[in-house]
């Protein structure tokens, strides 16, 4: 499945979990990368730098979130201040992800010109294939059946008047699979794009545009300047190859799938549930959790950590969380001790 061990991944992690070595250990499995580049704050550095040398991973090199954009002299701090005083709809960390994204590729020189971005919540597992006909290729993971309209409409808004390219549709599946290649070529003329006749910086473009269209889309906007500009290069697998049995649902280590993993490596190995579990491991719990009950594995697993996700109407969730057997809703709360505060 991998594309070339010459290509790196880029992945912005806002905290580690259980999950993190799977996710590390699994993209490089599948993708077989020369290496991987995280951002993330110093005390994540600090955790995760003691363990990751001895994870069956490729190489690990980390960035200091907070000083990322150092060199335009914006700091985090400054991001997410200005962020939260435009608009408190959203988390200001969910914005400066997106950023960190979308300014890898000018920010960090290691990266090669086909780098590919990952969600630090989304393990592979089955997986696909990275490429097509030789051409680097994502999979389609979300379908578009449950989204909100409301927000779709400003992503497309915000599309259509920054980068005066209309948005890019599937017919089963949205432009938001959680993981994305991006081609620093693209990149640098998207961007470039943006601060053609302005004055401004593309980071304080982006947070401009937030008070003026409330959100936007990083992978939706780099889709469809790739399908306008790059045709030739805009490579995706449909929605069948992978979306069809990928999961998503909450678990932030005290979810079902991670009580069920733990009470299975409790009755196979010992009550000393590992802080980062190999991927190895998870791959033989959901083996035996999937076979058990005559299921295939899934392509993917989605992990959600905040506990609104818990709370939601059925008729707004996704599809992919619908169908999870890991899905936790309210009155799985008391059962698994999950605490709300």
């Amino acid at each position: 499945m991998q594309i070339s061990n010459t290509k790196t991944i880029f992945m912005p992690l806002f905290e580690s979990g259980w999950h993190t070595r799977s996710v590390l250990e699994g993209i490089s499995k599948h993708f077989s990368p020369r290496s991987i580049h995280i951002a993330t704050l110093p005390s994540e550095i600090e955790t995760l730098g003691k363990y990751v040398k001895k994870w069956d991973c490729a190489p690990v090199y980390f960035y200091d979130e907070n000083s990322f954009f150092a060199d335009n002299k914006l700091s985090k701090k400054l991001i997410c201040d200005r962020l939260k005083n435009i608009n408190d709809q959203y988390q200001p960390g969910w914005f400066y992800q997106q950023l960190l994204k979308l300014g890898c590729l000018r920010v960090l020189p290691a990266l090669s010109d086909w780098t590919l971005i990952w969600d630090s919540d989304l393990i592979p597992i089955k997986a696909w294939r990275g490429e097509i006909n030789n051409s680097p290729a994502y999979a389609l993971l979300q379908h578009k059946s449950k989204l909100n309209k409301k927000i779709v409409s400003f992503w497309e808004q915000w599309i259509d008047e920054f980068l005066s390219v209309s948005p890019v549709h599937d017919s089963e599946a949205t432009f938001i699979p959680h993981h994305m290649w991006f081609y620093r070529p693209a990149i640098d003329s998207l961007l470039s794009h943006l601060e053609h006749g302005n004055s401004k910086h593309w980071l304080e473009i982006m947070i401009d545009s937030v008070e003026t269209h409330e959100t936007f889309s990083e992978y939706w906007m780099v889709a469809s300047w790739m399908a306008e500009h790059y045709p030739e290069l805009f490579k995706y697998h449909p929605y069948s190859v992978a979306g069809n049995s990928t999961e998503r649902f909450f678990d932030d280590g005290s979810g079902k799938l991670s009580n069920h993993f733990k009470l299975w490596y409790k009755t196979n190995f010992s009550n000393d549930f590992p802080k980062f579990p190999s991927y190895n491991t998870l791959l033989n719990f959901l083996t035996f959790a999937y076979t058990e009950k005559g299921d295939a594995l899934p392509s993917s697993l989605s992990l959600e950590f905040s506990r609104r996700h818990i709370n939601k109407a059925e008729g707004n969730r996704h599809l992919e969380e619908l169908r999870s057997r890991w899905i936790v809703r309210k009155n799985d709360i008391e059962k698994l001790g999950i605490s709300l505060s």
